[in-house]
């Protein structure tokens, strides 16, 4: 009698335990399911989502984008693709620049995912980084500019999706403490889009778009023990995180659930058409930005963003773009800055292009030549008052 209590239990055990294996199985598969169309852009996939509830110090299951006040939002510090660490530790893409400047030609570029290098697997390919190390040489070369400068650093401070209020909140409330010597500014594109995607609630503050969250905190104790499993994961994101795991869309832009203040009633129509460029968010922010930048006396490059004329078809695109440019290129002139004429024909290499406005590696090169010369201008007009 007491064997068979012994078996009649061993037996349930060994039940439960395949019940439990069962359901986890279940779960698991649940998680790959929602994970196999991955959206590059968000890393957000169900397993990397569990790993932000576990509070997993893994870098590639890192969020790509952390959400702060201020700053709205930074590449995630320590973010890890392809095997190679993406973000720094300062909240930005490349090599980390120490605050304090140092002996070395500071060059800061702001922009969209232009800057930040979208079609390119490596910091070291981008054009902020390629054109550092065109000034480095440049100086090392030169006698009297190495009695100043040991050599340069670039700050790649691109953001993608990143527009023209990103680039004025960042430099304001960041980059601006790191004492640049020079600030590209490489935008328009992204503008161009929440223009020509504008709705009726559009915002001057770009509110009606933006997404409010990049990332989640780890969820607190005993919450988090639950999560070691794949079926309670499965479960808890499904229930309780779904909408943010959902890639299906633009990763940077709200579902229009999100409660925004919808304080601005304009007629974008009618502003652009009346050339009432005061109420135009991209012509406002730039010039505030170049503004900012001259009044901390540090040289203004603007580098306007080039469209693959044989890849964009929708010609209010183009239009939007254009406009961008040529409003850049005004107020460059009226802050006595560097304008660098840049379009499609800048390269004509058809095979540099992904997309609509991104490049491989071999355009970033094409684009840090470009940008070379009127950065040496910076660096010699410093050099000179100096």
């Amino acid at each position: 009698m007491h064997k068979s209590n012994v078996r009649l239990w061993l037996f349930r055990f060994i039940l439960l335990l395949i019940v439990i294996a069962a359901l986890e199985a279940i779960g698991y598969l649940g998680m790959w399911v929602n994970s196999r169309s991955f959206d590059y852009l968000s890393n957000k996939n169900y397993f990397n989502i569990r790993a932000m509830l576990l509070g997993d110090k893994n870098p590639e299951c890192f969020p790509r984008y952390l959400s702060l006040p201020y700053l709205g939002y930074i590449p995630y510090p320590g973010y890890r693709r392809h095997g190679v660490v993406q973000h720094n530790e300062g909240g930005y893409r490349g090599n980390i620049v120490p605050l304090v400047k140092t002996d070395k030609f500071r060059i800061l570029c702001l922009g969209g995912s232009t800057t930040y290098g979208l079609g390119v697997d490596s910091p070291s390919q981008t054009f902020p980084e390629r054109l550092k190390d065109l000034v480095n040489d440049y100086i090392l070369k030169d006698s009297s500019l190495r009695k100043k400068y040991s050599g340069a650093e670039v700050i790649n401070a691109g953001l993608e999706a990143g527009n023209s209020a990103e680039e004025l909140q960042q430099y304001i409330f960041k980059y601006r403490y790191y004492q640049p010597d020079v600030v590209v500014v490489h935008s328009g594109v992204n503008d161009a889009l929440l223009v020509r995607d504008a709705k009726p609630d559009f915002q001057l503050d770009y509110t009606h778009y933006r997404r409010m969250n990049f990332h989640l905190e780890p969820l607190p104790m005993p919450a988090r023990t639950l999560m070691n499993s794949y079926l309670m994961s499965f479960f808890t994101i499904r229930c309780f995180y779904h909408s943010f795991a959902d890639n299906s869309g633009d990763e940077f832009q709200h579902s229009g659930m999100q409660t925004f203040c919808k304080w601005s009633h304009i007629n974008l129509d009618k502003v652009l058409k009346n050339q009432q460029y005061e109420l135009y968010p991209f012509y406002k922010n730039s010039k505030s930005l170049y503004s900012e930048i001259t009044n901390d006396s540090i040289s203004l490059i603007v580098f306007p963003n080039a469209l693959n004329v044989n890849f964009v078809k929708d010609s209010s695109y183009k239009k939007l773009c254009a406009l961008h440019a040529s409003l850049s290129q005004n107020l460059c002139k009226n802050f006595n800055g560097m304008f660098v004429p840049f379009d499609f024909d800048s390269i004509k290499d058809n095979s540099c292009w992904l997309d609509d406005c991104h490049v491989n590696a071999k355009g970033e090169n094409f684009k840090s030549l470009i940008l070379f010369p009127f950065v040496v201008n910076a660096l010699k007009h410093k050099n000179h008052l100096n």
